[in-house]
């Protein structure tokens, strides 16, 4: 055993620089909104007009989709690591993508009048984003190389790193086993199995709308991408793994998940996977290429292909071909559609900023509603289905993009606000993620999910809608502290601002 690992200070978490930058945003925020009114959404006159045609907008769609691809994938391919945060952003421009087909899925919905008003706040829906997505990775960009140039570094573990990952193994066993029984438990009580019932739409509606089963299948869609990947890691670290128990245990957690008909948490799999595997090793750029490409050739076929068989089986005879039809489907269908729904919904809203309302109701996610009854009414999606009339719809919700939700609740000041929040902590984060990939740093597995788990958790406040994710991964955070890192005084793990020992 390494000497001076054991007698090396533990890690902690402790970011006093990125921290008091946090605070002066929200310091900054709040006389803006209150005293100066600049959440008001009409701040700029004619922008809730612009026809989705216009140059500018047209302009500004392409230029969000060409950067969100270009930036976040040079950056992989310079650094040779996958970078949840770049894959993330990465896939929203997958969404922008989905502006240029505003005219079919508009008038997909079918009601009289609506196609014309979701056309014209198309516009606006890109400029919110454009901006958003701008102040973002400057931010990051800035916060990254502020903590490089404070050298801002990380501290030796307390002891092998092998201790963290066999208590981590035994952990992600009891998730995997948690997951499956939790989907299964939903799919007997509902008696229904989402993917092969003959109306999978209405037998997904069943699905997740039991009051006792539904917390606990929450709570297994936030964990199970860590689970999955976790297991993975383990499995090219120790290839007779996988014909083992964790091998039947990962196996049995995605074909259960796949069953229930919710791609989203497979899709964060797939991201997690790719980020944990590179900070295992760096890849040859090639490879790197290789796998964020053929991720997103998955997510979208994988995104029409689900789709069609949940809702159209007849196209599974298309005569195009079921590749070509799940593609189509990807962008035509209700798949790809965020900038679509946040176009409906600023079309139909009063322009009047809910002033955080939704963003109260993601805090108040993991209490019960005898406790908190306003939590269902202060949801993100069913406000959103209240704005357009379809309060009383049985509908899983409407998502409004990245930057729709700050902007119903602050205008263009909560863009600005969300948008520097991001960039600032994201930057900090992808410092460490990078430090902990150093060649020099021996490989912890535990430590670097830690660190996975901290930027999915502030990905979701960009949709409170999936704020149970949140609430989730920080009970796991805290399980992973007390008994990995803490367990038998064996060492903890933090990010600190601090001379790095040893690293450049």
């Amino acid at each position: 055993m390494n000497a001076s690992a054991i007698n090396a200070r533990p890690l902690r978490l402790s970011w006093p620089v990125p921290l008091a930058a946090v605070l002066a945003v929200f310091a900054m925020m709040l006389p803006l909104i209150c005293w100066f009114g600049l959440a008001n959404p009409d701040l700029v006159p004619g922008l809730s007009n612009l026809s989705w045609t216009n140059t500018g907008v047209m302009i500004s769609a392409a230029g969000t989709v060409f950067i969100l691809f270009f930036v976040p994938l040079t950056w992989m391919l310079v650094s040779r690591r996958g970078d949840f945060v770049g894959i993330w952003l990465m896939q929203n421009a997958l969404l922008a993508v989905g502006y240029f087909f505003l005219p079919q899925t508009a008038y997909g919905l079918n009601i009289p009048d609506l196609g014309p008003a979701i056309l014209h706040a198309g516009g606006l829906v890109v400029i919110v984003n454009a901006l958003g997505f701008l102040i973002l990775l400057v931010a990051l960009g800035l916060a990254f190389f502020f903590a490089r140039l404070a050298r801002a570094g990380i501290k030796p573990l307390l002891a092998p790193p092998e201790i963290y990952d066999r208590r981590l193994l035994i952990l992600l066993r009891f998730g995997a086993l948690f997951c499956v029984g939790t989907i299964v438990l939903s799919m007997a009580v509902t008696r229904t199995i989402p993917m092969l019932a003959s109306d999978p739409v209405e037998a997904r509606y069943i699905f997740d709308d039991n009051a006792v089963t539904r917390p606990l299948y929450n709570a297994s869609v936030a964990i199970l991408p860590f689970i999955s990947s976790g297991l993975l890691v383990m499995f090219l670290r120790k290839p007779r793994r996988l014909f083992g128990l964790d091998g039947w245990l990962a196996g049995m957690v995605l074909v259960a998940q796949l069953l229930s008909s919710n791609r989203f948490p497979l899709a964060i799999a797939v991201m997690v996977a790719i980020t944990l595997l590179s900070m295992e090793k760096k890849w040859p750029r090639s490879l790197l290429f290789v796998a964020v490409a053929g991720y997103f050739v998955l997510f979208l076929g994988l995104s029409g292909f689900t789709s069609i068989w949940r809702q159209n089986r007849e196209e599974l005879s298309s005569k195009e071909g079921i590749v070509a039809a799940s593609f189509h489907e990807a962008y035509t269908g209700n798949n790809l559609i965020d900038y679509r729904d946040a176009a409906w919904v600023f079309s139909q809203w009063d322009h009047q900023p809910l002033m955080g309302k939704t963003y109260l109701g993601g805090m108040a996610e993991m209490l019960p509603s005898a406790i908190f009854p306003m939590k269902r009414q202060w949801h993100l999606g069913q406000t959103a289905l209240r704005i357009v009339g379809w309060g009383e719809y049985k509908h899983f919700g409407l998502r409004v993009s990245c930057f729709g939700e700050s902007f119903l609740n602050f205008g263009f000041a909560g863009v600005a606000g969300l948008a520097m929040i991001l960039g600032i902590i994201f930057g900090t984060l992808l410092r460490y993620l990078h430090l902990l990939s150093n060649a020099s740093q021996p490989v912890c597995l535990s430590r670097n999910m830690c660190v996975v788990m901290l930027m999915q958790m502030l990905i979701v406040w960009t949709s409170t809608g999936d704020a149970y994710i949140f609430w989730a991964l920080l009970v796991s955070l805290v399980f992973i502290r007390i008994i990995v890192l803490y367990g038998g005084n064996q060492g903890t793990f933090s990010l600190e601002y601090s001379e790095p020992a040893g690293i450049s």
